[in-house]
């Protein structure tokens, strides 16, 4: 069974362009078979719009008993670092990244932990819905 919730749409965060490329989320990768619906980062040449590479900022969670569109995380940030060859990326966990463009590279910067949907005592499960 199912628990249906719902979500507003994703937060719209525009491009990055930096040297001739422009950077953005991928809405919906798992349409292009990635493994999940959000957390990817894109590059494309700015000017023909050619896709130079596709890559994972961070993994998604999900829990089967719930709708997947609800546990997507989206990135609500992406800037590039002043005099860094580096995109800051935030997301809606309030999770930091940080893109080493020339590497393609990500590392995750210190913070609270993402607050993803995680069971506590008294929460209701999957079971209580059959």
């Amino acid at each position: 069974m199912e628990i249906q919730a719902s979500r507003g749409p994703p937060p719209r965060v525009p491009p990055v362009v930096h040297n001739g490329v422009r950077y953005e989320q991928v809405m919906n990768p798992a349409a292009f078979g990635h493994d999940q619906v959000s957390g990817y980062l894109a590059a494309f040449d700015d000017k023909s719009g050619a896709r130079l590479w596709v890559a994972k900022v961070y993994d998604v969670e999900y829990v089967d008993y719930l709708e997947g569109d609800v546990q997507d995380v989206f990135f609500t940030k992406l800037e590039l670092v002043p005099g860094k060859n580096q995109l800051l990326i935030e997301n809606d966990e309030g999770e930091k990244f940080i893109f080493d463009l020339k590497l393609q590279s990500v590392s995750r910067l210190p913070g609270p932990p993402a607050r993803r949907f995680r069971l506590g005592p008294g929460d209701r499960t999957e079971d209580d819905f059959k």
